[in-house]
């Protein structure tokens, strides 16, 4: 991976106890994750060395997440705020641009981890690098550097931990899409969340619903028509949806399609609940990977 750069900004943001979830001591290094996949990386490097905080709630999609009034400033406390970056959290850019002044580090890590562009706009660079295990596990590396410096330590062999971990986790995706002829590796996704994932395992993204990185887009009726004679033409039948979004225009493009499509869910904004088969990004990913060969393979 490219170089790892500490970005660092200021972020006041509140944490209202019922939008977020925590681990860790209650005393000592205070580190706030916004989105689930992160907080699975921070918790693996943290250990039980540093408390947890994660912002945005399970189930909620990433780019439409916006604090409340009652989340108001609690987060100048925190010993270090990681933030994804590359426009993920467009929610929340406003209440950092409004508190860059305030002193809280912040650590970006998508601009840390070679980010690729999104497909058809290279000036775009894609946020959605934990889609990739071994960009994932290099972002638990860069976090720990972050905290290299405190007084607690164990960060860099917790982060090597995890990173070895998703290393394996890359293996059983790997196995698992094997199953899939090179022809049949063509995907038709809601928005532009799958582009590691493809590039990782040597997919083409045939189209996309919301174009861009964000889910906030409105798609044209003309767009989905062109994606319509474009599936069909290729002799795609299963459109690939989010669970934190939802799939009415996933199924409208579908029932349009020429003989039998279905639409699947897979996770890609947002971790699962608690003891649900995508609870940790590695599992998150070992779903997603079994869907995708159930349907293609």
């Amino acid at each position: 991976m490219t170089g790892r750069l500490l970005t660092v900004s200021g972020l006041t943001l509140a944490l209202a106890t019922c939008s977020t979830n925590s681990s860790g001591p209650d005393d000592g290094v205070v580190i706030v994750a916004t989105t689930p996949v992160l907080g699975d990386i921070v918790e693996a490097v943290a250990g039980d060395e540093a408390r947890v905080e994660v912002l945005i709630p399970i189930g909620v999609d990433t780019h439409d997440f916006s604090p409340s009034a009652q989340q108001a400033s609690v987060i100048s406390g925190a010993d270090l705020v990681v933030a994804n970056g590359l426009g993920l959290e467009a929610g929340l850019e406003d209440f950092i641009a409004a508190a860059a002044s305030d002193g809280v580090e912040m650590l970006e890590v998508g601009p840390l981890l070679d980010p690729i562009p999104l497909q058809g706009d290279e000036e775009t660079l894609d946020p959605h690098f934990w889609m990739d295990p071994l960009r994932a596990g290099e972002a638990a590396r860069v976090v720990a550097e972050a905290l290299s410096t405190r007084a607690r330590g164990g960060w860099e062999e917790r982060a090597d931990a995890y990173a070895a971990e998703l290393e394996a986790t890359d293996v059983s995706v790997s196995e698992m899409l094997s199953l899939i002829p090179p022809p049949d590796r063509v995907m038709v996704t809601n928005h532009e969340s799958l582009g590691y994932f493809a590039e990782r395992y040597d997919f083409d993204i045939l189209g996309v619903i919301v174009p861009g990185g964000s889910t906030l887009a409105e798609p044209s009726s003309a767009h989905l028509a062109e994606l319509v004679e474009v599936m069909d033409e290729a002799g795609a039948n299963v459109v690939f949806a989010e669970t934190t979004e939802p799939t009415a225009l996933a199924e409208a493009i579908t029932s349009e399609l020429e003989g039998d499509a279905r639409v699947v869910e897979l996770y890609t904004e947002s971790l699962g609940e608690p003891g649900s088969e995508a609870a940790t990004l590695s599992a998150m990913l070992i779903s997603n990977a079994r869907k995708i060969s159930e349907a293609l393979a």
